[in-house]
């Protein structure tokens, strides 16, 4: 009886924590994770990406054609860009510039998950729509060469697969569904891994593919009439005095001077500032409200710096 008496105890202890749980996941805990991949991410998506009519997340329409006598910056990127983990739009660096621009069109040409091969497509689609270049903004990411790493494509689709194929009850709970990604990030060497498999791409034959399709893009958008600037976005999560990551950033700021492209390395506006200031939170590393802030600053001066070169 004593045994059963336990055991009624500690399943209403679980049932009450497991309520408890759900309650929190359900109705109050709203912000997202890196991968994008929990019910509570994908609530969130719901609430606050709302798309324009290119299918960019935005709040004005884009116009194709240039209008006479106004600048047009078109950032092209991926979920920095778009401000995946940003609430409000307006607070994400691109929105930021515009607002300190009302003279000028920014449009935000970005998808989560975009990486450089996506990018250029995308861009190339634009074109094909019609749409008129000025200066594009290519916002790089130091994991924007994953899609060359046939290893991690494959692990990326078997992530994604396992989540179709998960059980009625990680379908149903946002509590368990949060905790089944949690333990699943944990033990998947892949996503314990990514940042260390990216740093080893600053060299090598993939490192020599990407040079290539980068070159490529600059000739894309220069045989359109456009003017190529890039702004590269460091690991957030990782930036301090023993930041692991500077050969990359080496390696881009070599390939961009031989190019002669002018080139934002963001690294130095935020190497003095603790990570966790600068994080949406501690499962996603994308850019919060204030690395968004930090960076508008930084790429309104740039960018205001290449117009003196860049006539139109």
């Amino acid at each position: 009886m004593l045994l059963l008496g336990n055991a009624l105890v500690l399943l209403c202890l679980l049932s009450a924590g497991t309520l408890a749980g759900e309650i929190f996941f359900r109705f109050i805990y709203d912000t997202t994770d890196s991968l994008g991949n929990t019910k509570v991410c994908e609530r969130w998506a719901q609430r606050y990406f709302q798309a324009n009519r290119a299918g960019c997340r935005d709040n004005i329409e884009y116009s194709s054609p240039l209008k006479p006598g106004v600048r047009r910056f078109s950032f092209l990127g991926d979920s920095f860009t778009t401000g995946h983990g940003v609430k409000n739009v307006e607070d994400r660096f691109a929105n930021r510039f515009r607002r300190a621009h009302p003279q000028w069109e920014v449009h935000a040409l970005a998808q989560p998950g975009f990486e450089t091969g996506d990018e250029t497509a995308f861009l190339s689609l634009c074109l094909q729509n019609r749409y008129q270049l000025d200066q594009v903004v290519l916002v790089y990411c130091l994991n924007d060469i994953s899609d060359l790493v046939p290893e991690w494509t494959t692990a990326r689709d078997k992530i994604y697969a396992e989540q179709d194929g998960q059980n009625w009850l990680v379908n149903s709970s946002y509590f368990c569904n949060f905790i089944y990604h949690r333990w699943k990030a944990v033990r998947n060497p892949w996503i314990k891994n990514y940042f260390q498999f990216v740093r080893q791409t600053a060299t090598g034959p993939v490192w020599e593919q990407q040079k290539e399709r980068l070159k490529a893009l600059k000739q894309e958008v220069e045989s359109n009439g456009g003017h190529l600037v890039v702004v590269t976005f460091p690991f957030l999560h990782a930036v301090g005095p023993d930041y692991e990551f500077q050969p990359l950033h080496d390696s881009l700021n070599q390939f961009w001077r031989e190019q002669k492209v002018p080139h934002l390395d963001l690294l130095p506006i935020y190497k003095n500032t603790p990570a966790r200031k600068l994080t949406v939170n501690s499962f996603d590393a994308h850019p919060n409200e204030y690395a968004h802030a930090l960076a508008a600053d930084a790429i309104g001066k740039f960018l205001q710096e290449q117009l003196a070169v860049s006539p139109k």
